[in-house]
């Protein structure tokens, strides 16, 4: 079925349901009413497709919960003092108890994810969490090695780390270190590691054919859970030494594994296994299950593509995924025990399953058409286990090998068994990938998955109002919010309010208006786009501003006499921070809630009066783009006041080329880099495309990310020219805007040293294009004079914003007044190098002299409803 029809039959449906006119609820529903198969049924865990801010409260409240819960401190056995000197560590020293244990392999799994939740939501202090406490143990173990010379034979609190007795003791916290010294921090683990490791392969116990087991309950027992007390730490050890040892015995471990315990028919694993039975006891208990299926996902993340056994693996994850999704309740959980749906729903073993099953998709393992919907409704149920303190509920304790089912049955759930943990940071993880990399909808009831950019998507029509539908439209009223499981809507529904006119065609028949700015929100792939907009009151007078995403000024103060209605196009850029399958942009924490970064394309209606008939949205992908890479002086400022020249620059350009505003406040040439922010760009950048350049307020600063002006400051130019060269797209540099600094005649002060020379000097040895935002930023603040420069700047009076106890004075960060007048030099500097791109430019730009700038009194901002009085990074 064609998305477009769907999704009018549906809300024409939820119309006749009676859920916007209050007519329709007195219509008695049958047959021939209405279709009842659209009717909502009353789910018991929410249906639908899983939304990211919501993962991302589940997982902060996780965060901040354990972050409480699980202090590093020692203490003194006996009185409970803390102790500070750890050169006083003796027998009577002890981990100060908190909720969960630092040492243990439920919180090695947490600690993995929490790194995996700050890769994936980009806050780093999920990844904090892990590496505060992993330095804590480094620091405290050479003390607890000096106890242990001083009195042999010592038990101490650090014993199972430094004489790891069993497999819980060293795989999961062994991978947690790996991951994290792969990431990048700065401690001294590899003893620790290796001290894991050498446990794992040369003193647990083993078959005769090196399969780990153990002698519990029964001698020469295999337990499920033990292929990922040991494979995962094996894998990962593989990638960190590039020692092919250590992949053969993961891979050899799964297989033999397998080989005893895999039900081909039921696609599960039984719990446990005896050698010498002739008869095992056929239980499949979920975590175990758990245990496996995330063994086989964390080995093939690591595992070389030709690596011997690693078709086995995948086709052994494969059928196991297959099997669970076969067993999932109708809640969205799994049984305690999988095939026996009258044994309880069990939460640890439900979010290791979405976990695996959204990392299989994300990776390319297995169909998200087909495992998607499984992985959501999983979500969806886990996400209602985490109650408001943080805390997961449903969770079994820890579990032994049983023969007979009231085992299972009995098995005690409590808010304190640490086994939920980092599965459920890890599936949160995963869930904010899966849901961002694909596109998923609601058709004729049912979650489903597409591909991006397919049939499906080719264009999207709204109708704005109550009035009579035109054809082929999407009709919004004042009532239609935005939901992830409609994809479309109104932000807010307060004000809104639909107007019928005098209009003739239907599209302008009716209309949406409101006394405050109003947002409306479609969910579309990422990709660029050509928005037609209808504006105008039939009846009367309009006045309507356009931006987008963060801010973005589209269309400026459109005005429409009585009568009058008119027809705008703009393009806008609607990015994710993904660039391929394994990596993304590393966002700053601020960055986690901007509209520029959501699934969304979001616009703004602002003005006086603003009135919208209807929106038409449809693919731009062949259209040309300017990249933008700056800092603070070139964002889309997420907030009032602050603005930049970046995001004022959309509106001077015709609706045949595209502005993608990379920019972020605080960055340099080598962080920009660094945190794959370029990348980004190249991966979607094609010829003919323009990549435009600024920096040097943050890079000129000391510290890592300084750069000389002569040497590595052009170096790393050349760097970001070179790579857009290759792609065949337009390099441009633009020299920085100065600060506002005067001295006593009423010139600006230079405070950007050498920088600004050094770009000139490159764009004449390399023959670039170069605007001279720094020489025309100086005429401009000239122009205006010391006092009504502020005006250009984030100069404002105390209780000016919410929250805003003392006055604004920031003379590197610009008001919008400012931002609109350098947006102009920017404009007025593509038309004096004789650019391609000055064909771009709108019929109204008359030119500009920034010597002669525009009056302040006369500019014209309806400001957005979001402000801020926090500056942005940078100075």
């Amino acid at each position: 079925m064609n998305c477009q029809f769907w999704k009018q039959i549906t809300l024409s449906s939820l119309v006749l349901l009676g859920l916007n006119l209050a007519g329709a609820l007195a219509q008695k529903v049958t047959d021939s009413t209405t279709p009842l198969h659209l009717l909502q049924p009353e789910y018991d865990t929410p249906y639908g497709k899983p939304d990211v801010k919501a993962i991302e409260e589940v997982l902060e409240r996780v965060h901040d919960y354990l972050e409480s819960t699980t202090p590093m401190k020692l203490i003194d056995r006996a009185s409970g003092a803390e102790l500070d000197d750890f050169n006083e560590i003796d027998e009577n020293t002890i981990f100060k108890p908190g909720d969960y244990r630092l040492i243990s392999y439920e919180w090695g799994v947490t600690y993995a994810g929490m790194l995996l939740a700050a890769e994936s939501t980009g806050d780093k202090r999920y990844a904090d969490y892990t590496h505060n406490r992993l330095r804590f143990l480094e620091s405290i173990r050479p003390h607890f090695l000096e106890l242990e010379k001083e009195q042999a034979g010592v038990k101490h609190a650090m014993y199972s780390v430094i004489h790891p007795h069993a497999l819980d003791d060293a795989g999961a916290m062994c991978a947690a270190m790996i991951k994290a010294k792969r990431a990048g921090l700065d401690a001294d683990l590899d003893p620790m590691i290796s001290n894991f490791i050498d446990y794992i392969s040369n003193k647990q116990f083993r078959f005769d054919d090196g399969t780990m087991a153990r002698n519990r309950p029964q001698p020469n027992s295999l337990w499920l859970d033990d292929l990922f007390m040991s494979v995962p730490a094996l894998a990962q050890m593989g990638k960190y030494t590039g020692e092919n040892n250590y992949y053969d015995d993961a891979v050899k471990q799964v297989l033999q594994f397998s080989k005893r315990m895999f039900n081909y028919e039921k696609g599960l694993y039984m719990h446990g296994w005896i050698m010498g039975m002739e008869e095992h006891p056929e239980f499949y208990w979920g975590r175990a299950n758990g245990w496996a299926v995330m063994t086989m996902v964390e080995l093939l993340e690591v595992l070389p593509a030709d690596y011997p056994g690693r078709d086995q693996v995948l086709d052994l994850l494969q059928r196991h995924l297959r099997g669970l999704a076969n067993y999932q309740s109708g809640q969205g959980f799994w049984h305690q025990l999988l095939d026996r749906n009258d044994s309880y729903l069990e939460t640890s073993a439900t979010a290791i399953y979405t976990y695996a099953m959204a990392r299989a998709i994300n990776r390319g393992y297995v169909d998200g058409k087909v495992y998607g919907p499984v992985a959501c409704l999983a979500w969806n149920a886990v996400a209602t286990k985490v109650n408001e303190k943080g805390q997961v509920e449903g969770t079994c304790v820890g579990t032994g090998m049983g023969f007979d089912p009231a085992f299972y049955y009995y098995r005690p759930v409590n808010v304190y068994a640490a086994h939920s943990y980092g599965p459920v940071l890890l599936a949160g993880a995963e869930m904010i990938e899966l849901v961002k990399s694909n596109e998923i909808r609601i058709n004729d009831s049912s979650l489903q998955f597409y591909d991006h950019q397919n049939e499906e998507t080719t264009g999207w029509k709204f109708d704005l109002g109550s009035g009579t539908l035109k054809e082929g439209f999407i009709q919004v009223d004042e009532h239609s919010l935005y939901s992830a499981e409609r994809g479309f809507g109104f932000v807010t529904e307060k004000r809104l309010k639909s107007v019928k006119s005098d209009g003739e065609d239907e599209l302008n028949s009716d209309f949406i208006t409101s006394d405050r700015p109003f947002y409306f929100a479609v969910d579309v792939p990422e990709g660029r786009y050509k928005i037609t907009l209808t504006l105008g009151d039939p009846s009367g007078e309009s006045a309507t501003t356009v931006k987008a995403e963060s801010r973005r000024l589209m269309l400026e103060n459109i005005r429409t006499r009585k009568g009058e209605v008119v027809t705008k196009t703009v393009v806008v850029d609607v990015r994710t921070p993904r660039i391929n399958a394994t990596e993304e942009i590393r966002r700053k924490s601020r960055e986690m809630t901007y509209l520029n970064w959501d699934d969304k394309l979001t616009l703004e209606f602002n003005g006086p009066k603003p009135c919208v008939s209807s929106i038409e949205i449809e693919p731009a992908n062949d259209l040309p783009v300017i990249f933008l890479a700056g800092n603070s002086t070139v964002v889309d400022q997420e907030h009032e006041p602050w603005a930049s020249w970046g995001q004022m620059f959309p509106r001077f350009l015709k609706p045949e080329i595209v502005v993608a505003n990379y920019a972020e406040s605080g960055e340099t040439l080598k962080a920009f880099q660094r945190e794959k922010r370029l990348q980004k760009i190249l991966s979607v950048m094609k010829p003919g495309d323009y990549l435009f350049m600024e920096f040097a307020h943050n890079d000129q600063k000391p510290g890592g990310n300084h750069v000389e002006p002569f040497t590595t400051y052009q170096d790393e130019l050349r760097n970001f020219i070179s790579e857009a060269r290759k792609r065949g797209a337009h390099p441009v540099l633009v020299t920085s805007t100065n600060r506002r600094k005067f001295d006593e005649q009423g010139k600006i002060v230079n405070t950007l040293d050498d920088y600004p020379e050094a770009m000139r000097q490159l764009a004449k040895a390399d023959n670039l294009p170069l605007i001279d935002l720094n020489a025309m930023s100086k005429q401009l603040y000239e122009a205006l004079g010391v006092e009504d420069s502020k005006k250009a700047f984030v100069h404002y009076p105390a209780n000016t914003y919410p929250g805003q106890d003392k006055a604004l004075a920031d003379n590197t960060h610009f008001s919008t007044y400012g931002a609109y007048e350098l947006a102009k030099c920017v404009v007025q500097g593509i038309q004096d190098n004789k650019m391609a791109l000055a064909d771009y430019v709108v019929s109204d730009f008359d030119g500009f002299d920034p010597s002669i700038p525009d009056d302040w009194k006369s500019f014209f901002w309806p400001e957005s409803p979001s402000a801020e009085v926090a500056k942005p990074d940078g100075n």
